[in-house]
Formats: C-alpha cells, structure tokens, sequence
C-alpha cells in the first residue's frame, strides 16, 4: 500500500513561491519545512549572492548538491530549493531520491512582481536574462513527478492544491497496489 511521501520537494524558477508555499504546505501535512538556501547559507555564513560573487557558480552549485545530498536523509519534510538546484543532474538526482518533487509552474510576469526591486535578486530586473534563463530550466523543471500552477493564487491556496495533489496521487496509487 501506498504512503504519503516521506519527503517533497519543490523546484521551480525564483518567484514561483518555493519558499512561501513550501512553509504553507508543510503546516498542512504536518511535515518540517527546510529551504535549502537558507541551510546553505547558515552553514557558510555568507549570503547566496556573496557566494556567487566571492567564488563563482560552480563552488555555490558544488554547495548546493553537498547541501542536496545532506536532504536526501529526511523525513516527513518540505524542501524548497534554489532555482537552478533541479537544473544540476547531479543535485537533481540527490533531490529526488525517496522523494515526491513537484514543479512550481509560474508565468514570468508574475514572478517578476513577486520578487523584491531591492537588489537581493540581481537578475529579476533584467527580464531578457530571466526570460533566457527559465527556458534553459524549464526542460529540467518538467522532469519533476508533479506540476502545479504556481501563477495564481496565495501560498496557502496553491499550498491546498498542492496537497490535494499528493492526496491524489497517494490514493490513486493505493488502488493501483491493491
């Protein structure tokens, strides 16, 4: 028989609401909430960003699959991840291991109106790059076991139906067991 997942984990591009509907999501099933670049960060003792600017993409990505890798062990938790995580083979491979992953499917507009136009997201003012950028991940994100329209709706609301998703799969495939 079929059971809940012992881990979800949520990818998509920045501004999907990883982060604010992973916290909702966890709430609801009853699970911990862990944001991978927070663990990263804390773990470090430096921002992403200064990551990114003292050491390059390729020690932050080297960061992140460590980071991955460490996840892969909990359970009963909502990972949200960074938006290039999936992206990585190898990262995406750590992430996805005895776990659920759900793609948080957004439209571009609405990710640029949700993230801050205080400089901690370089790249959301530039909408060529983030346009360029998404269409290089999307094919990645689209590997994941679930998609969920992220455009729409608060994080508790996308949240709801983000469970109400994983209820469905969990009980359509208790069936499919019997």
């Amino acid at each position: 028989m079929a059971e809940a997942p012992l881990r979800i984990v949520l990818v998509g591009f920045m501004g999907s609401g990883k982060s604010s509907v992973g916290r909702e999501l966890a709430r609801r099933l009853g699970y911990r909430f862990e944001d991978m670049d927070r663990r990263i960060e804390r773990r470090l003792g430096r921002s992403i960003a200064s990551i990114f600017e003292e050491q390059g993409e390729e020690a932050f990505r080297a960061e992140e699959y460590r980071e991955a890798a460490s996840l892969a062990g909990l359970e009963g938790a909502v990972v949200a991840t960074g938006g290039g995580a999936f992206a990585q083979a190898k990262t995406r491979d750590a992430l996805s291991k005895g776990a659920l992953t759900i793609w948080l499917r957004c439209d571009l507009e609405a990710m640029r109106r949700r993230l801050p136009a205080d400089g901690t997201r370089p790249l959301a003012g530039n909408h060529v790059i983030m346009q360029a950028l998404l269409a290089q991940r999307e094919p990645s994100y689209r590997l994941a076991d679930i998609t969920v329209d992220a455009s729409e709706g608060t994080p508790a609301e996308v949240a709801k139906r983000v469970a109400h998703l994983i209820e469905q799969r969990t009980t359509e495939s208790r069936h499919t067991d019997r």
